[in-house]
């Protein structure tokens, strides 16, 4: 009986495992492959190259900058997002009118195609008659070029990006917050403290582990960021937006250099592997139990 109940189990989840073995993890493993040949596919040929794609990588000095713009676009998204939604949520926790529509209007963006998303703020963006540069305007400020200028482009990106998500760690903090004891609270009223010191003693430090994971969560997000990128700039201007995923998509599906693109997401599965890694075991002594 213990063995057919087995026997059910996996064969209800091996069509899951299958799929994901046949689009997940086999073409993981090509990459990981490929990353060390040059492959010339219309001539079936593979010529090995040992490390030639990785050292050829450092040098160049676009994926260099593809790098930077990455690193730089996690490094701010990721806490700025993660503070907002902290603070939505515990606005979020008080009752008060419309708080569901709020709620929902906070939340809509998560649910919309990032695609879409992304199609609307390039006509917001736009310097002539985009919705931004027509507030500045009214506030007698002067319009901005945005995604023309190389010194705004990126940060437009992250604006856009810190909105796109907002949303989803604002439920996960909601979540969190309603895990949490009363009387804790309780007793912190009974000391006297104010709300303010009881955001910085009570909740701050028992969503520590909500934090870990919304700040892992999204940093994996983060270091992929493409469909954002490749429609509000594609990369440019001169760069300045370039990713990692971006130029290695450029390398694969433009350049044909499938080798060197591998070697590209390898350096990035690593890059991935390794801040998961840190953050987790950094993570451990943020764990509390209530």
């Amino acid at each position: 009986m213990y063995r057919r109940h087995y026997l059910h189990a996996y064969a209800f989840i091996s069509p899951v495992i299958i799929l994901f073995a046949l689009f997940r993890v086999w073409p993981s493993v090509q990459t990981l492959y490929f990353s060390v040949f040059k492959v010339e596919l219309l001539r079936q040929r593979l010529t090995f190259l040992g490390l030639g794609n990785f050292l050829d990588m450092f040098q160049d000095g676009v994926f260099r900058q593809a790098l930077q713009n990455t690193l730089v676009y996690a490094v701010v998204i990721v806490p700025v997002s993660a503070a907002l939604a902290m603070v939505l949520a515990v606005l979020f926790v008080e009752e008060f009118r419309l708080k569901e529509l709020f709620k929902a209007v906070y939340f809509s963006p998560t649910v919309t195609s990032t695609t879409a998303a992304a199609v609307v703020w390039w006509w917001m963006y736009n310097p002539q008659w985009g919705l931004f540069n027509v507030f500045l305007r009214l506030l007698h400020l002067p319009p901005q070029p945005w995604l023309l200028s190389s010194h705004q482009a990126l940060s437009a990106i992250i604006i856009f990006s810190v909105w796109k998500t907002l949303g989803y760690n604002m439920v996960i903090y909601l979540a969190g917050l309603q895990a949490i004891p009363a009387m804790f609270y309780e007793a912190a009223i009974l000391d006297g403290a104010s709300p303010l010191a009881r955001f910085v003693s009570v909740t701050a430090p028992l969503l520590a582990p909500t934090t870990v994971f919304i700040v892992i969560y999204n940093m994996i997000f983060a270091l992929q960021a493409f469909d954002q990128v490749f429609v509000l700039t594609g990369g440019g201007p001169a760069n300045s937006t370039n990713v990692v995923v971006l130029e290695l998509y450029h390398q694969a599906f433009q350049r044909y250099r499938f080798g060197y693109a591998s070697a590209e997401a390898t350096l990035l599965f690593v890059i991935i592997l390794s801040v998961t890694v840190a953050q987790h075991l950094y993570s451990r002594r943020f764990e509390v139990a209530y």
